[in-house]
Parts: C-alpha cells; sequence; structure tokens
C-alpha cells in the first residue's frame, strides 16, 4: 500500500484542507465569532482587523492553505473518477471551484494588506481596496457554489457509495444551489449583501462534512482496489 499515493494525499487534503479553512473563517475577527462586523461597514470591518493584525494574518494565511489543499483534493477525487457517468459535470464543478478557491486566496490576501499598519495601501485607497475584496469576495463565494452544485450532482450520476452517502452528496448539491443564489443575490442585489452573504456562509458547514465524506471514500476505494489487485 503506498501511503504517498495521490489518492491518499487527495483524501487527507480534502479532509484536512476544507477542516482548517472552517476553522480559521469561524475564529477570523470581524467574522462569525470575533468581534463581529457586517460585510457592507467596511470602516468597521477595518478596525477590526488592525486591532487584531496578528489573528487577522494567521487567520487569512491559513485559510488560503487550507484552500489550496481542498483544491488539490477535490482535483484528485476527479482524477480518480476519471470517465465515469458523470464526468462532464465533474470537470465543470472543479474548473468552477478552483475559480472561486483562487478569487477567495485573492480576497483574504487583501485582507492581510487592510489588516497591516505598514500597507502598502495608504488611508486613502481603504475604501476602494476594500471594495474590490469584497466584489472579488462575492464572485468566488458564486463560483464555489456553482462548483458544489455540479460536483455534486456528478457524484450522484455516478452512483456509487452508500444510501447516507448519495443523501448527504444530494444535500451538498442543494446546499451548492442555495449558496450559488445567494452569492449572486450579493452581487446583484448591495442592499441585500448582509443578509444573503450570511444564507451563503451558512451552507459552509454542509459543504464541509460533504467533502470530507469524499476523502473518506477515496481512501475506501483505494483499499478496495488494493484488495482486488491483491
Amino acid at each position: 500500500m503506498n501511503l504517498l499515493s495521490t489518492n491518499k494525499l487527495g483524501a487527507l487534503s480534502l479532509i484536512v484542507g476544507p477542516t482548517l479553512a472552517f476553522i480559521m473563517f469561524l475564529i477570523q475577527p470581524g467574522g462569525v465569532l470575533i468581534d463581529t462586523v457586517p460585510g457592507s461597514d467596511a470602516t468597521g470591518l477595518i478596525e477590526v482587523w488592525r486591532a487584531n493584525e496578528i489573528l487577522v494574518k494567521i487567520t487569512s494565511g491559513l485559510i488560503i492553505v487550507g484552500l489550496m489543499l481542498m483544491t488539490f483534493g477535490v482535483y484528485e477525487f476527479h482524477v480518480a473518477h476519471r470517465g465515469s457517468r458523470g464526468d462532464g459535470l465533474n470537470m465543470a464543478g472543479l474548473a468552477c471551484m478552483s475559480l472561486g478557491v483562487v478569487a477567495w486566496m485573492m480576497a483574504h490576501s487583501l485582507t492581510v494588506t487592510l489588516a497591516s499598519p505598514g500597507s502598502i495601501a495608504p488611508p486613502e485607497t481603504w475604501a476602494s481596496t476594500y471594495s474590490v475584496r469584497t466584489s472579488i469576495l462575492l464572485s468566488g463565494g458564486a463560483g464555489v457554489g456553482l462548483g458544489v452544485l455540479l460536483f455534486a450532482i456528478s457524484v450522484l450520476i455516478d452512483s456509487r457509495g452508500t444510501t447516507a452517502f448519495k443523501i448527504l452528496t444530494a444535500v451538498a448539491a442543494l446546499a451548492g444551489l442555495v449558496g450559488f443564489i445567494a452569492w449572486l443575490t450579493a452581487i446583484l442585489d448591495t442592499g441585500s449583501m448582509d443578509a444573503a452573504t450570511r444564507i451563503a456562509r451558512g451552507m459552509y458547514v454542509i459543504y464541509v462534512v460533504w467533502l470530507i465524506t469524499l476523502g473518506i471514500r477515496l481512501v475506501k476505494e483505494e483499499k478496495e482496489g488494493d484488495s482486488v489487485a491483491d
């Protein structure tokens, strides 16, 4: 058994990556648990970030690492099921999620910039920098939501796994749809941005649980393949 096989590394990335990114998202200042500030309050958020510079840099950096691991894991899951009945949607979902993750990574890089007292962004540019960050963040969310929807549908079409796994995958597809619509609403109607993003971010829990199950399934499939080979 190859402990460093792409399947095992991909599975580990699917388990660790989303979990790490989600935990860091929860504890990032200005977000869910610490000094919560609405996303529409640019001044309030920047003040919170600057007051918690070190924690913001740590959480943003680890979110980026978690997202990269997650993307690698999703790619490896796609590779392991290449040629399946849902292959086309699988690839489309991977592409959408990858573009969304890149956007989120850029947004968190801008968060670090705004949180740094010695930032390359002078005070008079903070508002415009924050606006760019928000636009990138919303677009990335829409990409990830659509990607989860398409990828989950492809997994359902492939029809492997237990009934419980299929039910969870269907729930993930629905969460992806809800997330995509919510992020799109935030983009098109800025007045509802705070409410829409809360709904979209509420889907994260489902995404994380489902991605972890994909990782577990990837390990099981390799073990089954090794048993057949033996």
